[in-house]
């Protein structure tokens, strides 16, 4: 197999799986109070259960929009990746966990909830804490998901 699409089809399926096992429970345990009921903030933006039909539509589309966002991810990771191949297993989680967490989170150039621009632009109503808990979010998904790739790219062998 191409090595290209080998560690395009790894960095996909970590990066689902590190969806499935970080935000599925992050939801259940902290975030649903946030989209769900009466005082939730997020139904002032974005899509929720609330909504049917919406709710229905986007769920249809979040696993083609996750493996796009691991495909336009991966693609930078393949620019690098003579690089990144001969770094140390630190450094390689370092630069996984940075790509996603600093240039995927913080410093998106969109007033997103979790980003920079976004603390300075959304509505006082997504308080600082919301921000960092989405931060947060986004930071174990990368942990989980650089372990996972990590693990997968170098068999789970230890050098």
């Amino acid at each position: 197999m191409n090595p290209k699409i080998k560690i395009t089809i790894q960095f996909i399926f970590s990066h689902l799986c590190a969806y499935l096992l970080v935000s599925i429970p992050y939801f259940q345990l902290v975030m649903k109070e946030y989209y769900e009921g009466d005082t939730a903030v997020f139904r002032w933006f974005l899509v929720t259960a609330s909504d049917g039909a919406a709710w229905s539509r986007a769920m249809s589309w979040l696993f083609p929009a996750l493996i796009f966002q691991a495909v336009l991810m991966v693609s930078f990771l393949i620019l690098i990746w003579d690089w990144f191949r001969l770094q140390t297993f630190g450094k390689q989680m370092f630069v996984l966990v940075w790509m996603r967490t600093v240039l995927g989170g913080l410093a998106a150039i969109s007033p997103a909830v979790g980003s920079l621009e976004g603390m300075v632009f959304m509505i006082p109503e997504i308080s600082i804490s919301i921000h960092l808990y989405v931060a947060f979010e986004i930071f174990l998904q990368s942990v989980v998901q650089a372990g996972i790739f990590l693990g997968l790219v170098n068999r789970w062998k230890t050098n």
